[in-house]
């Protein structure tokens, strides 16, 4: 559908990185932006009859970019190891705690088997409350399902491959890398969780067999890298660079410690944020945000709101574009149609009120030219009957999520929520329904009609774990969902837990 948005628009244009107007942003039928124009700027041919929506004083900026999640889990509250006294190493070490399996794999594993879509529905309408409208870490899924944001995993950018970005969470071999190195040299993307945990740990070593294959390309971009050196941060900037996501809060919970991000910044290495995901990230990028004010605070990092806002924006957005060959992460003609808008709160500049912008001020979020939650108000002026009501923090919402089972009516909250709670309540008969629902159907497995099928992309943990869960049905205890936003249940769940040293407890500033 095509879109015009006006309000006052925060571009992040290259030609003036600091511009902040009154004007409106044009998206065509594609989802795709054609005009930016300030003041009465003439609209383009073919709007007349479009939709505007005015959103007054508030700001309008590209949509916020999550470069590091797993989705699949965010049906999943913050989780520590009660037995663990000490920070973690690194990735290994604490994937092999006593309560992992039981409280992260199997739970997660039983909902995306037994409630696949409802899944998906919930993390992608948490990620939205965010601002969020494109977002890393999805499940790989054996067919084409239900997507309100924008698939960095799979996006094929108007081509017609959907190799246009690697990703792994799990450690290549030196061969596999040097395959990926060779994609990377024709213009492919690598997004690789790599090196994380404490400085000085075995877990460096994923970066130097990066490196050694080739893979430290423009292209390249490094998950976490808290483990690295500061002479592997000049390796990769010898080597034309790229970009890290950097999860401070998954770090400090985990670790307590994060990314160098002074060396990162020393070499040109951009950086990005990703929100990680429910048992040790926050609920958005949106909240990461925070987090990178507050580590840059009290480590020293120097850190602006300006330059805090652009590792939502522009930074992934750029480290994007060399692999998709089309712009995101700007409001510029030719750039992806995906946009969020913010009230304004008070007489600070824009970045600090970015940064310090909660869910309670998210007014729109926007994917591909198609508004997917926002004021109620907006949404409909918008011309989005079928969607459904939600009311976050007191305000009227809307959110358009397609019924799986009917593309042309919306799925309420309560079709979701209700969907996870019958896994929650009997985990037994929902997995042997699930079960059921795969053997009777005799068609492709990739076919439209095909019950869809969820991978999730983290380790299982170090017990014995049969390949179906539904063989530890009897012993799944799933967890109440949590919010979609901060709340004050999340911030409570953080004081005195977790390896942060109290440095996590100063979201609570945020959000009172």
């Amino acid at each position: 559908m095509a879109l015009v948005i006006a309000g006052k628009i925060v571009p992040l244009d290259r030609a003036d990185p600091d511009a902040v107007f009154k004007g409106r942003v044009y998206v065509d039928d594609s989802g795709t932006i054609e005009r930016v124009t300030s003041g009465n700027g003439a609209a383009p041919t073919g709007f007349s009859a479009v939709p505007v929506l005015d959103v007054g004083e508030a700001f309008v900026l590209p949509g916020l970019i999550d470069l590091h999640n797993h989705i699949g889990y965010n049906t999943l509250p913050l989780w520590t190891e009660p037995k663990q006294k000490s920070a973690f190493i690194h990735h290994d070490s604490w994937t092999r705690a006593a309560s992992y399996q039981s409280s992260i794999s199997w739970p997660a594993n039983a909902l995306v088997q037994a409630a696949p879509e409802a899944v998906l529905a919930y993390v992608q309408l948490r990620a939205l409350v965010g601002g969020t409208t494109a977002i890393q870490g999805w499940p790989a899924a054996n067919r084409e399902h239900v997507q309100v944001l924008r698939n960095i995993d799979d996006e094929t950018a108007e081509t017609n491959t959907r190799n246009l970005i690697y990703t792994s969470a799990l450690t290549k071999k030196p061969l596999e890398l040097g395959r990926i190195a060779q994609a990377q040299r024709q213009g492919a993307g690598f997004i690789y969780h790599c090196a994380e945990g404490q400085g000085g740990s075995l877990v460096a070593r994923e970066f130097v067999d990066a490196a050694n294959a080739g893979c430290l390309e423009k292209t390249f971009v490094g998950i976490h890298c808290n483990a690295i050196s500061d002479s592997d941060w000049q390796r990769w900037a010898k080597n034309k660079a790229g970009a890290v996501a950097w999860s401070p809060f998954s770090n400090l919970w985990l670790y307590g410690m994060t990314t160098n991000v002074v060396a990162a910044q020393k070499q040109d290495v951009a950086i990005c944020l990703g929100s990680d995901w429910g048992p040790s990230g926050t609920k958005n990028v949106q909240g990461e945000i925070k987090v990178a004010k507050l580590a840059s605070q009290r480590l020293g990092l120097g850190l602006t709101d300006q330059q805090l806002v652009a590792m939502v924006t522009t930074n992934p957005g750029d480290a994007l574009s060399r692999c998709w060959k089309k712009t995101i992460g700007r409001l510029t003609p030719g750039a992806f149609g995906d946009i969020s808008v913010f009230r304004v709160s008070d007489s600070k500049s824009v970045w600090t009120q970015i940064v310090e912008s909660t869910e309670r001020d998210v007014m729109l979020a926007v994917y591909d030219g198609i508004p997917r939650y926002g004021d109620a108000g907006l949404m409909l002026a918008a011309g989005l009957t079928k969607s459904s009501p939600l009311t976050v923090l007191g305000t009227k919402r809307r959110f358009a999520i397609p019924d799986p089972e009917q593309a042309t009516e919306a799925w309420s909250w309560k079709d979701i929520t209700s969907r996870i709670d019958a896994v929650r309540k009997d985990p037994v008969n929902a997995l042997k329904q699930a079960d059921g629902r795969r053997q009777a159907y005799a068609g492709p497995k990739d076919g439209s009609e095909a019950p869809l099928e969820l991978a999730l992309d983290m380790p299982t943990g170090g017990l014995p774990m049969a390949g179906n869960v539904s063989e530890h049905a009897a012993e799944i205890v799933i967890p109440p969902l949590p919010s979609l936003f901060h709340d004050a249940a999340f911030l409570k769940a953080i004081k005195s837990r977790g390896f942060h040293g109290g440095l996590l407890d100063g979201l609570k500033g945020f959000y009172s």
